[in-house]
């Protein structure tokens, strides 16, 4: 049985396309807003807890 082929460069570009359209419009707080959304549903979907933080924010903190 042959695997089927996933072209990884098309995917993100239409994952960063349908981004772009979601938030064009969008100040540059409301974007981060939807990211942050995004990442918070993320980790629900998956079971992770809400507190993890990227890198910059503990930066931000004067965390590493």
């Amino acid at each position: 049985m042959q695997e089927p082929k996933i072209n990884a460069v098309e995917m993100v570009r239409g994952i960063r396309e349908a981004h772009y359209e979601k938030t064009k419009n969008l100040s540059t707080e409301d974007k981060i807003a939807f990211f942050r959304e995004q990442a918070r549903a993320l980790h629900a979907e998956l079971g992770l807890p809400e507190e993890i933080q990227s890198t910059s924010a503990r930066a931000a903190q004067g965390r590493r």
